[in-house]
């Protein structure tokens, strides 16, 4: 299995992108792995520049109704106005997530560099870099410790001859300057703007040489060992970061190294290696050379299945209990004026950042974002009776670390979009249906669902077909033409709003029956969804994106929203719903312009790979793979670091290119397990162990020329299995046959080998 990321071009260090990304989830590091002053960037998880703001538009509610009567009228233009006049939301933004500063390093050696290899450890969350310097073999390795909550950094030479010395670098702000504590412990603190969350963070460090403190500076001689010791934190968690981080450092300095080291190994391992995938290729080639040969059309399977394993190790590195969700850089940012602020983007992004979380057993890692929705409600409850005069929670289309759910920009192909929330409460029905947490369902998810559920019985209004639709709303970011020539964004009633909300209502009814709980409530809920605006099929035969066929301004928009009832949601099949899957891929087809997919440009992002899941839902496994191969095709798409630039690094794209791969190999629903339902031809050898479905069932499975060998199954709770795998026979249970459905009891714990014809 492809564990590690190596990379032997010493150039290939420049630019930040391209640096080793290393965290425990609340604190992390940027490795760039330079020879003469390593800057390492540092963040921790819940530094942002503004406290909370009340900002709903007082007028809003005055507006709506006319607003939702122009659009039906067709008068996009002053509907629009008047959204921008009376629903933006004062202040406009919310404010934006900041690195915290830079651990500057200075090798004080003169001379030749040779030999010269950086590498990221992806199973045992260890960074490195080996070189050798005028004669002097140096070896640096580092990683963020989870049980110790500090980032360790350890340099060693094969002689007493280091000569290094180091210091906290500000931040371009008013931060104060470094002090000192205890002669031998740098302090730096600071704050995020000017009203923001406060920061502390400490370093110190250890020798077997001469170490001495001058200015702010620590400084090293005649050693051959020297390890760094970094502890931060912020007053949104701790009413004192200073005493905390204090604590926490010393606490890690008084464990012996190899201690640390093994504990973190240890723990990150323990989570990595739950799920393994192998496409039976074994490259040598670094990643730098590797790209090389990708963007120059060469194939490499294998780089998906490092792909895979590299998304995973990102969650682990960026998402763990009692640390925030995962941003649109994770916890790996360095700029103040981050594009799109370095938000929660909740019109995919941040959804995307937990496609793998369930299907790849990290489980532990998604917590962080039911964390973050809980937080939200309390907000989303002020914005949906502030803004629609509605009971209930709403939230739209982007959030920061307080659970901002306010209108968030002035970017209107995207900003007025109240179902944000919606699509993040999926993530909670999911983590029900893979694990079978009764106790999660009704304490944490149900009550939100029900409040959500509730906004949309209130918010939605009866169409000219007697249907409810959602609206003053849009098709993010997507924009149409009206048949005056007028170019809109919002509408009455886009395909993607009653998608997400009719996919909200299906498990709020579930929940109910699953509860033993059904009431005059449930009733309601069951009568309503039935009359929301069933999905229609256009002129052209794709899915219609807005309340009219319009035509769109730019037909190959990145984004395919009107396809969420097929990925991520899993309503559309091209078993079950045959005609509305061939108009999913009519929409595709639609998207990229009737071109093959290798030379569409614009889908070689978290785009690419969201296509990818959506061409495996539809059985296209070659069709996905070569999305997939679009991304790592485009040169400068991937780093040297395989961090995917959309144009900046947006971490979700990792995300999206290993469920891409789950896809391939894993379907399931909330009826029926299913075995390579994509398996591209490419991939004619192959194996998995660990995968997830829904239903709380792992599968192991290994295939020979595109034919399953062997299959197993193992259920984390006791259920009814039916399971669905080409040649699949019978299983070493009392099953039954219904159709093509392997059906049979199973017991938690218990592992039920299947067989094979042929």
């Amino acid at each position: 299995m492809e564990n590690k990321l190596t990379i032997t071009n010493i150039q290939a260090t420049s630019g930040w992108d391209n640096e080793m990304l290393i965290g425990n989830g609340r604190l992390g590091a940027m490795i760039s792995g330079n020879t003469q002053l390593e800057a390492i960037n540092l963040n921790t998880d819940s530094l942002w520049c503004v406290p909370y703001m009340a900002r709903n538009n007082p007028d809003a509610q005055k507006y709506v109704g006319e607003i939702r009567e122009l659009l039906r009228q067709g008068n996009v233009v002053r509907a629009e106005k008047l959204l921008c006049m009376a629903m933006s939301s004062l202040p406009k933004y919310f404010g934006a997530y900041e690195p915290m500063c830079q651990l500057r390093i200075f090798y004080n050696r003169n001379g030749e560099t040779t030999d010269y290899k950086r590498e990221l450890d992806i199973e045992n969350g260890m960074a490195s870099v080996d070189y050798i310097n005028d004669g002097l073999k140096i070896h640096r390795e580092g990683f963020v410790s989870y049980e110790y909550q500090t980032f360790v950094y350890k340099i060693k030479a094969d002689k007493p001859e280091l000569d290094i010395h180091f210091h906290l670098m500000r931040r371009p702000e008013e931060d104060e300057g470094t002090r000192i504590i205890d002669n031998s412990i740098l302090h730096m603190s600071g704050q995020g703007g000017r009203k923001g969350i406060k920061f502390d963070c400490m370093v110190s460090a250890t020798t077997d040489g001469k170490m001495s403190r001058i200015g702010d500076f620590l400084g090293f001689e005649d050693a051959s060992e020297i390890t760094i010791y970094v502890t931060a934190n912020t007053d949104f968690y701790y009413e004192n970061p200073k005493d905390k981080s204090l604590e926490q450092l010393k606490r890690a300095m008084e464990e012996d190294y190899e201690v640390l080291k093994s504990k973190h190994i240890k723990d990150f391992s323990s989570l990595y290696n739950r799920v393994s995938v192998n496409f039976s290729e074994n490259n040598n080639l670094s990643v730098d050379e590797r790209l090389d040969k990708l963007v120059n059309g060469e194939k490499d399977n294998g780089i998906f299945e490092l792909l895979f394993n590299y998304a995973r190790y990102l969650m682990i590195s960026a998402s763990r209990p009692g640390s925030q969700a995962m941003n649109l850089q994770g916890i790996w940012n360095w700029a103040f004026a981050q594009m799109w602020e370095c938000n929660y983007t909740i019109n995919i992004n941040t959804q995307m950042n937990y496609w793998i979380a369930e299907s790849t057993q990290l489980s532990d890692c998604h917590e962080p974002l039911f964390e973050l929705i809980e937080r939200m409600v309390p907000n989303g409850e002020r914005a949906a009776k502030e803004l629609y005069n509605c009971d209930g929670f709403v939230a739209h289309h982007a959030t920061n670390v307080w659970g901002d759910a306010s209108i968030n920009g002035i970017v209107f192909p995207s900003s007025i979009w109240p179902v944000g929330g919606a699509w993040l409460i999926k993530h909670m029905w999911e983590h029900y249906l893979y694990t079978g947490d009764k106790e999660f369902l009704e304490k944490r998810a149900f009550p939100i669902m029900k409040k959500q559920a509730l906004f949309y019985t209130q918010y939605m209004t009866k169409g000219e077909d007697g249907f409810y639709e959602s609206g003053p709303s849009l098709s993010p970011e997507n924009c149409y033409i009206t048949e005056n020539g007028d170019r809109g964004k919002h509408c009455m009633g886009p395909e993607m709003d009653h998608q997400i909300i009719r996919s909200l209502f299906r498990s709020l009814i579930s929940t109910y029956e699953i509860l033993d709980c059904c009431d005059d409530e449930y009733e309601k809920y069951k009568e309503f969804m039935g009359k929301i605006r069933p999905t229609r099929i256009n002129k052209k035969g794709g899915i219609m994106e807005w309340d009219k066929d319009y035509k769109e301004v730019d037909p190959g928009h990145r984004h395919i929203s009107p396809l969420f009832a097929l990925h991520p949601d899993y309503v559309i099949t091209p078993e079950k719903t045959p005609e509305l899957a061939e108009a999913c891929e009519t929409t595709i087809n639609s998207r990229l312009g009737g071109s093959a997919i290798e030379m569409i440009k614009g889908f070689s992002y978290w785009n690419g790979a969201w296509l990818a899941s959506c061409y495996s839902k539809l059985k296209k496994g070659d069709k996905a793979l070569a999305a997939l191969y679009a991304i790592v095709n485009d040169k400068g798409r991937l780093s040297n670091s395989l961090l995917v630039r959309a144009p900046i690094f947006q971490i979700d794209a990792s995300f999206g290119i290993a469920a891409a791969v789950v896809e391939m190999l894993l379907y399931s629903d909330e009826e029926y397990v299913e075995i390579l339902p994509a398996l591209p031809t490419d991939l004619e050898d192959g194996s998995f162990k660990g995968l997830c479905a829904r239903g709380g069932f792992e599968i192991d499975a290994q295939w020979k020329r595109g034919k399953l060998i062997s299959a197993s199954v193992t259920t984390r709770f006791d259920n009814v299995c039916r399971i669905k795998a080409e040649g699949i026979s019978g299983v070493d249970a009392e099953y039954k046959l219904d159709g093509k459905l392997l059906v049979f009891n199973a017991k938690k714990g218990e592992k039920y080998q299947l067989s094979f014809k042929n």
